[in-house]
């Protein structure tokens, strides 16, 4: 990249080591029931498993309560202990179906903001919290500081959309890997794992999904587009074909 400013590119490092040296022991993990592991020590246990890129909640039957912890950002797959179907209500994120989805469906439901959301599935109850993803390894940047980040610091740019909103406009030098296959496919990237990656989707909730695969990878530097190619759009910066 030309015309880097070096001073910029002193202070992003140094707003990865303070974050690590003030993470109260991100070294250290939380394993969850679900045998997910937390992103950072002091933050609640997370519920569930990411698989293809949706965060999977198993609901048991035998339990008249259950709470379930989760990301800001999260595409939930419900699912019902044992097999079978299952009706879920949360009138506060307008979910109202059956999962597993019938053909056609989305099998899952987009949790996109923080929060306390009740819901209903026949005589279970309980609530679903979404929380915001803190690491010593993330950062989240807004559509302006993206631009001095690619000018300064050179990251790789990993756009994880799908194919047909790549093709419709991307940032300049995109790596395309959708969310859905970057589990299977992050071995692709082995080599970025101590430089910084700037990730991006469509409102950054999918890149918030695929920043947490890449730090449980073990990768040291992430750094998400918070709001998107929505804000890249709306702060006037261009997407290439």
């Amino acid at each position: 990249m030309k015309n880097r400013i070096p001073t910029l590119a002193v202070l992003l490092a140094l707003i990865f080591a303070l974050t690590a040296c003030g993470s109260g022991g991100s070294d250290s993990t939380d394993q969850s029931a679900s045998g997910e592991v937390g992103g950072s020590s002091g933050q609640a246990q997370i519920s569930g498993q990411v698989q293809d890129g949706l965060r999977v909640l198993t609901f048991d039957p035998s339990l008249t309560n259950q709470d379930f912890r989760i990301y800001r950002g999260d595409y939930v797959r419900p699912e019902i202990k044992g097999g079978g179907n299952i009706h879920l209500v949360i009138e506060d994120l307008k979910v109202d179906g059956e999962y597993p989805a019938p053909e056609g469906s989305k099998p899952y439901f987009k949790v996109p903001g923080t929060g306390t959301f009740s819901y209903q599935a026949g005589n279970l109850t309980g609530v679903i919290e979404a929380v915001d993803y803190t690491a010593a390894s993330y950062q989240e940047v807004s559509a302006k500081e993206a631009v001095a980040l690619i000018a300064n610091i050179d990251p790789l740019i990993l756009d994880v959309r799908t194919d047909r909103e790549f093709n419709d406009g991307h940032i300049e030098d995109a790596l395309l890997i959708p969310v859905q296959v970057l589990q299977v496919r992050v071995g692709e990237l082995a080599e970025y794992k101590d430089r910084t990656i700037f990730i991006y989707c469509r409102s950054g909730n999918r890149s918030t999904v695929a920043s947490r695969m890449l730090i449980d990878k073990g990768f040291k530097q992430v750094v998400n587009l918070r709001h998107g190619v929505n804000d890249w759009n709306r702060s006037g910066y261009k997407l290439v074909k």
